[in-house]
């Protein structure tokens, strides 16, 4: 028996998967303050390999001449976690939309996929040795670590749980009208009863 056959939900995501022009992400670029100290973040505590620098010469936002650099960090379905940074501290900065503060992560944040919660938590331990606090958080569908990488960017490492093809495959029938009565509601209660002790309101 196929995987689609013992869990129906997968099988409705892969049906309407295949109508999306769209495949995965390429890259999620972000500026940094010192790219060694990034590259030792994400390749050597994170392990995604680095397998690109590029060196430019011409800032494309303002067609003048500049001096940056572009690394790609691979992960393990070919995206990659893609950084800048100029030679000019001033111009990183500049670019930069968190000025290298820690970042709020409802501004933005990056989630990236391990497998199984034990392996989130592998990696809370490895961060811990590092110095680097990372808080767990269980939203229902997936279980979470959140931490800052060195220029402030809020990455999150999530894992699916046993229930998440069927509570996603559930949401989906859902999602246009929940979002539509949220919009319109000021007190719209939640509807992910699924999530950690504490969450529910």
């Amino acid at each position: 028996m196929t995987a689609q056959q013992q869990n129906p939900y997968l099988a409705d995501a892969k049906t309407r998967r295949a109508n999306n022009r769209i495949g995965c992400l390429h890259h999620h670029a972000f500026m940094v303050k010192d790219m060694e100290e990034t590259r030792h973040f994400y390749e050597d505590i994170l392990g995604l390999p680095l397998i690109g620098t590029w060196v430019e010469r011409v800032n494309p936002v303002t067609g003048q001449p500049d001096n940056y650099v572009h690394t790609f960090f691979e992960m393990a379905d070919g995206s990659c976690l893609a950084f800048f940074q100029f030679k000019s501290e001033t111009s990183s900065r500049e670019a930069s939309i968190n000025k290298f503060e820690n970042n709020n992560p409802f501004g933005h944040h990056i989630a990236l996929t391990v497998d199984g919660k034990d392996a989130v938590l592998e990696f809370k331990r490895k961060l811990s040795e590092q110095g680097i606090e990372a808080v767990e958080t269980d939203h229902g569908y997936c279980y979470s670590i959140y931490f800052h990488d060195p220029s402030g960017l809020q990455v999150e490492l999530t894992s699916s749980v046993p229930e998440t093809d069927e509570l996603m495959s559930e949401a989906y029938k859902t999602a246009h009208e929940t979002l539509s009565l949220w919009m319109q509601e000021d007190d719209v209660p939640t509807n992910n009863t699924m999530r950690g002790a504490g969450w529910q309101q």
